[in-house]
């Protein structure tokens, strides 16, 4: 779905068959979470995702007027002035269509968390959960749209079943990089309670009446230079066959039993639909955790500016903080790669 369904099959044969994508957000910062989002959307074999709901999503705009759903690179969804507001509106419009309803808070959302966040050590995550959503968009406004927009996937016979996320707070990820010594190692850990749930939604799928025969893919975003997947697959999924199909400088490709295939391959957001809706719920989370930490800070440093958490500005606000550092947790706080 970007890349075509049929690409899901392996086999070419015809029938409905399921995509999941699963990316990262804030892998390169220094302070902040990880967070990796995971899609999986079922549909006819041979079609494309973006061009079957191209009349309300789009992966680019055409131009200043044009007010489709950007579905991409959440880089991209999340530029310019309004950046929060466009990738706000991307990721809880999908997740009306799968959900239903839009989430009422931030806590309603962490609610489909795979697994708990440990946020009631931090400090400046109290009260998180009660932050009421949209943010940053009219809520009345955004509900009437994502209603309309969720009815494009069933008029294109598309069903989105799964969208979630797992969020890796600071002192995780630093017990992670303890433990593993390597960021590309930490990120697989990472996204491993996220390929789960996808394997077990599309078998639920295929245990519908007439599914039985879907085959599914999954794309995944390579971490790195990373090219060689398979003891850690087997790591994560010790029930199942896993097969290596192709690793190549530019992708990986790996059978998971007898009807699933993962694919990592660089910038997979921009060959899978599922891969880019990830990387944007990825995005989203991700914006709400950092936003509460700038919250906090300003609430007793008021002229603070407020960061975004990457490398370099990073160091420049934990310089800013000055005294307060001293009563902020260390290993809470800052990543130590």
């Amino acid at each position: 779905m970007g890349l075509r369904n049929d690409q899901a099959a392996g086999d070419g044969t015809a029938g409905r068959h399921v995509m999941a994508g699963i990316d990262e957000a804030g892998l390169g910062p220094i302070l902040g979470p990880l967070v990796v989002g995971g899609m999986v959307l079922a549909g006819p074999a041979g079609l494309s995702a973006w061009e079957a709901l191209g009349k309300h999503f789009c992966k680019a705009k055409s131009g200043r007027n044009d007010r489709r759903i950007r579905v991409d690179d959440s880089k991209k969804v999340k530029t310019g002035v309004h950046g929060h507001k466009e990738l706000e509106r991307t990721v809880l419009t999908l997740w009306y269509a799968v959900h239903g309803r839009l989430p009422d808070t931030v806590a309603d959302l962490l609610g489909h968390s795979e697994g708990e966040p440990d946020f009631e050590r931090y400090p400046w995550y109290g009260g998180i959960g009660a932050t009421p959503l949209p943010r940053w968009q009219d809520r009345d406004a955004l509900e009437l749209e994502a209603h309309v927009a969720a009815k494009s996937f069933e008029q294109a016979g598309l069903e989105p079943l799964h969208y979630a996320f797992h969020v890796v707070d600071v002192a995780r990820y630093n017990a992670s990089i303890r433990e593993f010594d390597n960021k590309g190692r930490t990120l697989f850990e990472a996204g491993v309670p996220v390929l789960r749930t996808c394997l077990r939604t599309a078998q639920r799928y295929r245990s519908r009446n007439g599914n039985g025969d879907a085959r599914m893919l999954v794309v995944a975003d390579r971490h790195g230079g990373r090219g060689h997947y398979k003891r850690h697959l087997e790591g994560a999924l010790p029930k199942v066959r896993i097969e290596t199909l192709l690793e190549s400088p530019s992708l990986s490709r790996y059978s998971i039993g007898s009807w699933s295939e993962i694919l990592f391959t660089e910038n997979g957001e921009d060959r899978a639909f599922p891969c880019a809706a990830a990387s944007c719920l990825a995005k989203y989370v991700r914006e709400l955790c950092v936003e509460r930490l700038n919250t906090f800070v300003a609430s007793k440093l008021p002229d603070i500016k407020p960061t975004a958490g990457y490398w370099t500005d990073g160091k420049r606000f934990l310089s800013d903080l000055g005294a307060l550092r001293r009563t902020m947790p260390e290993e809470l706080l800052v990543r130590i790669r």
